[in-house]
């Protein structure tokens, strides 16, 4: 379909986001590792190392008082990621 007006990328983006949500859903599942330093912060993202399947985040973390906290926070941590990829893709969070 050829347009005869200039169109927003971020208009574009919205749009195929809609007509496709598998894709997006993918794409959201991706980002997930970025989502987990913004929301951790640098200095625990930098200790733990994360992997995502199925629904399920893994965390592998070294220091013990670290794995603690975060196994602590997990839910504050699954929530504020979900917030973060505006969709809920993580639904459990598995602290190793």
């Amino acid at each position: 379909m050829r347009r005869c007006f200039p169109t927003r990328i971020g208009d574009l983006w919205s749009g195929f986001k809609e007509e496709h949500p598998f894709i997006s859903r993918l794409i959201a599942e991706g980002s997930v590792p970025d989502a987990w330093r913004k929301v951790a912060g640098d200095q625990i993202a930098d200790a733990s190392e994360v992997t995502f399947s199925k629904g399920t985040m893994y965390v592998k973390v070294g220091p013990s008082v670290l794995r603690h906290e975060i196994f602590m926070n997990r839910e504050n941590f699954r929530y504020e990621i979900n917030a973060h990829l505006g969709q809920e893709i993580v639904r459990t969070i598995i602290v190793k």
